[in-house]
């Protein structure tokens, strides 16, 4: 007597399951990894003190009409090297703030920042806040 075996092994596997596990596997190590982008430039700063000094400011400006002040005095384009120079010697050191008009010539401006760097001051030039 011969015996069929009703029960043939099936070659064929299911991905469908596997397939679940690793794209939830996948999105696990996707949220939990960081997302901090690598800098350019890898740059120890010092650390700062908590201590903080505020600096003498001289406030130099230029309206369109190319007319000149240092610290509210008007002051003709002639005498501003002198002017300046008597308010960087009266406060050595001091940070001098210009503040130009946008519609003055660039050149003009940036005569002043060459005048105040000849004469030994910190040059700033002085933006609007974006808002």
């Amino acid at each position: 007597m011969k015996l069929k075996r009703r029960n043939k092994v099936a070659a064929e596997f299911n991905m469908s399951s596997m397939t679940d596990i690793i794209f939830l596997l996948l999105i696990f190590f996707i949220i939990t990894s960081k997302f901090t982008p690598e800098p350019i430039l890898k740059v120890l700063l010092p650390k700062g003190s908590k201590t903080t000094t505020t600096k003498q400011l001289i406030k130099v400006a230029v309206s369109t009409d190319l007319e000149y002040s240092v610290d509210d005095q008007k002051v003709s384009f002639d005498r501003l090297p002198g002017a300046l120079d008597a308010a960087l010697t009266q406060n050595p050191g001091a940070t001098v703030s210009i503040y130009g008009d946008k519609r003055v010539n660039y050149e003009k401006v940036m005569d002043l920042v060459y005048m105040v760097n000849e004469l030994g001051g910190k040059p700033v030039l002085a933006l609007k806040p974006v808002k």
